[in-house]
């Protein structure tokens, strides 16, 4: 499809643990070295914050000797800071510690047994953002405690696709679309119409809804269906409550919308783990947000601002939101 505004270009590449995809409108000619600018920016960032590459600032902080701290980068360090500040605001819902304990939920296993209570248990009390020291005159970060790792699975993929939009945007880019699994900023328009994103049925192989979405909107998707074991009848997924040390349970899908991917990433991760009735308390507190609740019976509660943006494509039942009073 193309017009006097340019080409609408679909490419993408595996990262991230994922695949990245980038919807933009530009020149034929033009358009991989522009998608190339956007794959390096976000190996950049994976290089710095990924868990498993060896010359990452996260991987030398989770194996940092116990002299400590360890020196890191300034986009690392401070999303760490933003992930403390939203642990301490979510009530360690979202807790970038939960790492901790995830070599005990080994999914990809054949064999997946999920841990016994005392397991779990013994590892909990190195699951708490308050383990996390920062040095910001250094830039540094150190641990309370032996055994404490982090992992920014929860937020970075939030700041690639911010990162991804500010490329695009300085090579000329007036509309775009960047995702990153569930989690995704457009820019602009769609040839002058809103971007139409889906977001799955939790347990279809099929797109319960779509959302028109404006200039600068970000949506971030949690759910229990991406990453799973069922064993015996129950589903074990990957959105770890830290709390408990076990998968949060209410919800089989969170999506949040709002001006700021980083944040909505967090929040949705921090939401999903909330359960229903302080996750209604959390959205009062949070004029800025919009919300699309699944849960496990699969009844939708939506913001009601959301209602001439959203088409349902599987019947559902949905409870509209009443929208929060906003900040004065």
């Amino acid at each position: 499809m193309s017009s006097c505004q340019g080409s609408l270009i679909h490419i993408s590449r595996p990262q991230l643990g994922t695949l990245v995809n980038l919807t933009f409108i530009d020149d034929e000619e033009r358009a991989p070295e522009t998608a190339r600018a956007v794959f390096d920016e976000i190996e950049r960032i994976e290089n710095l914050m990924s868990p498993v590459r060896t010359s990452s600032d996260v991987y030398r902080v989770n194996r940092m000797k116990e002299s400590g701290p360890v020196a890191v980068s300034a986009e690392t360090y401070d999303l760490i800071k933003k992930s403390i500040d939203v642990s301490v605001e979510t009530g360690g819902c979202f807790d970038i510690s939960f790492a901790s304990i995830a070599q005990v939920w080994d999914y990809k296993s054949k064999h997946f047994i999920p841990p016994g209570g005392k397991t779990v248990a013994s590892l909990l009390p190195l699951v708490n953002y308050r383990n996390i020291i920062l040095y910001p005159e250094k830039r540094s970060i150190a641990f309370a405690l032996p055994g404490v790792k982090i992992g920014l699975g929860g937020i970075a993929k939030g700041y690639a696709a911010q990162r991804g939009i500010a490329i695009l945007r300085r090579r000329g880019i007036r509309s775009a679309i960047v995702a990153a699994a569930g989690d995704l900023q457009v820019m602009g328009t769609k040839y002058g119409k809103r971007w139409i994103v889906g977001l799955k049925n939790p347990r279809k192989n099929s797109i319960m809804l779509t959302i028109g979405l404006d200039d600068g909107d970000a949506v971030s998707t949690s759910g229990d269906y991406e990453r799973f074991v069922v064993y015996r009848g129950r589903r074990y997924h990957h959105i770890i409550d830290p709390r408990t040390g076990f998968p949060a349970d209410t919800f089989s899908s969170v999506s949040v919308i709002s001006k700021n991917p980083v944040l909505s990433d967090a929040y949705s991760t921090a939401i999903f783990v909330m359960g229903f009735e302080r996750a209604k308390e959390f959205l009062t507190r949070h004029a800025e947000i919009d919300v699309i609740l699944i849960d496990q019976k699969l009844n939708a509660y939506i913001s009601s601002r959301l209602k001439d943006r959203i088409t349902f494509l599987d019947a559902a039942i949905v409870d509209w939101l009443k929208e929060p009073n906003p900040p004065n």
